[in-house]
């Protein structure tokens, strides 16, 4: 929209001078305006099209890793808690209803993600069926008690949207930055550690 105004502006003043100059305006400057203001909107269009891809997972529509390490960069002034999150036995919901299935589910995930936290936070598809979310935060000790009241509305959200006859339960890690972890990567490796540690956890639970 904004290329096609641009186009659209440039064009007026095109035309209005040429009009002043000569009291008219030739039947292919009248054609050439429509014209080029739909070529604008196409072009706007694939410059859409492009940037949303750079930055969000064509599948789940949530932002991508590409998107986080600049995000990371960005907002490296604040503090915030990286989730790593894991869907546990996602190849249960392959094996039982097929991989659209699965690919239904992985969106539902995003959507119900996106849900769970603030305006300012961050959801992103980290990779198959984990995802990332950095919840920004003022690092008082009160905030311990909204991140777990989080990733248990998380847990439980998506616990409900799984299907008829096969409970989905997540396995959790988290970071806290800067205190944890000064890099993205440092951040990750914690929050990995402790996600793999709760998902053993539950699996000797069930045994």
């Amino acid at each position: 929209m904004i290329t096609v105004l641009i186009v659209f502006f440039i064009n007026s003043i095109y035309m209005g001078y040429y009009y002043w100059r000569d009291g008219s305006l030739s039947m292919l400057e009248l054609i050439g305006l429509p014209i080029m203001l739909g070529l604008a909107w196409w072009f706007g269009k694939q410059y859409d099209i492009a940037r949303f891809y750079s930055e969000k997972d064509a599948l789940t529509g949530v932002y991508n890793r590409r998107f986080v390490d600049t995000y990371f960069e960005k907002h490296a002034h604040q503090m915030f808690v990286l989730l790593l999150l894991d869907v546990n036995d996602f190849k249960l919901i392959n094996d039982h209803y097929g991989h659209e299935a699965g690919d239904r589910f992985l969106q539902t995930i995003a959507d119900e993600l996106a849900k769970c936290v603030g305006p300012k936070d961050l959801v992103a598809r980290w990779g198959g069926d984990e995802f990332l979310i950095l919840i920004q935060t003022t690092g008082q000790a009160h905030q311990e008690k909204a991140l777990t009241e989080t990733i248990n509305r998380i847990q439980q959200n998506l616990k409900n949207t799984s299907p008829e006859n096969l409970e989905i339960t997540t396995s959790i890690g988290s970071a806290h930055y800067p205190k944890q972890g000064n890099t993205l990567d440092q951040l990750l490796r914690i929050a990995d550690k402790q996600m793999y540690h709760n998902k053993s956890r539950r699996k000797l639970k069930s045994q």
